[in-house]
């Protein structure tokens, strides 16, 4: 038993160095972010059609460095917030700027 407390940490230190302590690495902070501003508008609109309260609007999308700016139609002001806190939350998406019309 003895040689086993003896052996014990150089093996959690190997196979930590074979995993490449990957856990211990926050990764890439980045890595979800979409390439694009295309990449981001699509994801954004995917996001608008796939909510069940906002996919009954009339909503485009476009990302220009950054900025997401929200075109289109909602039916009242509960659609519209919930509009633009999905495009807020989008990855690739920093600032939100609400073109929308009320019907």
């Amino acid at each position: 038993m003895n040689w086993m407390s003896r052996f014990l940490p150089l093996a959690v230190v190997l196979i930590m160095s074979v995993t490449g302590c990957a856990v211990l690495d926050g990764g890439d902070p980045y890595a979800d972010e979409p390439a694009t501003d295309k990449d981001a508008a699509a994801l954004a609109i995917s996001r608008l059609n796939n909510d069940s309260m906002v996919s009954r609007a009339t909503l485009s999308v476009t990302v220009d460095g950054g900025l997401g700016i929200l075109y289109g139609t909602v039916p009242d002001t509960a659609t519209r917030q919930r509009a633009l806190q999905i495009l807020q939350d989008t990855p690739g998406v920093y600032e939100v700027l609400d073109r929308t019309r009320m019907r």
